[in-house]
């Protein structure tokens, strides 16, 4: 891998590292304000953005592993 790409995707995987936790507080808040909905369907609307944000943080763990295979075969 040229140079200026191993840099590329050096920076690539510092954002998804560090956006990884992002998503878990993200899902943190909503579980919370779940828990204080003050109707069902507050409640289920922000446990619904929960499991969004569980699933993008799936798909980021998912990216990730695949550009630090690459990384390392580069």
């Amino acid at each position: 891998m040229a140079a200026g790409g191993a840099k590329d995707m050096e920076r690539l995987i510092e954002v998804i590292v560090h956006s990884i936790p992002r998503e878990r507080e993200a899902r943190d808040v909503y579980l919370a304000a779940a828990r204080e909905a003050p109707t069902e369907m507050t409640r289920l609307l922000f446990e619904r953005l929960a499991k969004d944000e569980e699933g993008h943080e799936a798909k980021l763990r998912a990216v990730l592993q695949l550009l630090q295979q690459a990384s390392a075969h580069g």
